[in-house]
């Protein structure tokens, strides 16, 4: 795959981690993007909305959706229908003195069921106009990790959370101080607890679990150390069951 073709989303596809938060949609455990953050990201690579680049909103409608009833049997009635929210976009932007377009959906519920009774959601048309945003946002590569479900790996977060705290640290070199004592003492940690580990599949977990977490820092020379220490201690159960 061609760099050039790249070239857009290897700057955007890491999110800041300040800018999510943990959400439950439709039952859902969800990473929630801050529509304002894509925005000074796309800011940052194209320049000021509108110039470097912007939207304009090509169709906008509200639809009906099922009706909903309150009560049971003869006491049944239904009290209205639910009503959705859809907008339509088309995102531009500038890239070597090329103009792109992207046309996206927004949607939200605006007249729905609660615990409480009928509500309607009066922002409605401006959550449907950050949703087209963000999801013409992302056909670029924006918060692509969060999209791709990288969130969802805690050591995934926890890796970036490390590179975020030297970028926006004061002291760069203390927190990379830091940071590389952290490193020395987890190494050490595992090796510690391969030694001691009680059975094969024992040894094998701490293993994985090591190697992946080092391997999402990309850290392949901590990699190697633990492999080692891991095929060392596979040999002594071998030879152990040998004897």
């Amino acid at each position: 795959m061609s760099d050039k073709n790249m070239q857009i989303w290897n700057q955007v596809e890491k999110t800041d981690t300040r800018f999510t938060k943990k959400a439950k949609v439709n039952g859902q455990d969800i990473t929630s993007l801050s529509g304002t953050a894509m925005v000074m990201k796309a800011t940052e690579l194209f320049g000021p909305v509108g110039i470097g680049w912007g939207w304009k909103i090509i169709e906008e409608r509200f639809d009906e959706g099922h009706e909903i009833y309150t009560g049971e049997g003869d006491k049944r009635s239904c009290i209205g229908r639910e009503i959705g929210h859809t907008l339509k976009i088309a995102l531009w932007f500038t890239q070597d003195g090329q103009r792109g377009e992207i046309e996206q959906y927004g949607c939200t519920r605006y007249q729905y069921k609660t615990s409480y009774g009928m509500t309607t959601d009066g922002e409605a048309p401006k959550k449907s106009l950050t949703d087209a945003i963000k999801k013409s946002l992302s056909m670029l590569g924006f918060s692509a990790d969060v999209f791709l479900g990288l969130f969802d790996d805690v050591d995934y977060v926890n890796a970036l959370e490390d590179e975020q705290a030297i970028e926006q640290a004061e002291d760069k070199a203390a927190e990379e101080e830091r940071q590389k004592q952290e490193r020395l003492d987890y190494i050490a940690s595992v090796i510690e607890s391969l030694k001691t580990a009680k059975t094969p599949k024992e040894l094998k977990s701490f293993h994985d679990v090591a190697v992946r977490r080092l391997t999402l820092r990309n850290d392949p020379k901590a990699v190697t150390r633990i492999v080692r220490e891991y095929d060392e201690q596979k040999a002594r159960f071998e030879q152990e069951s040998a004897a």
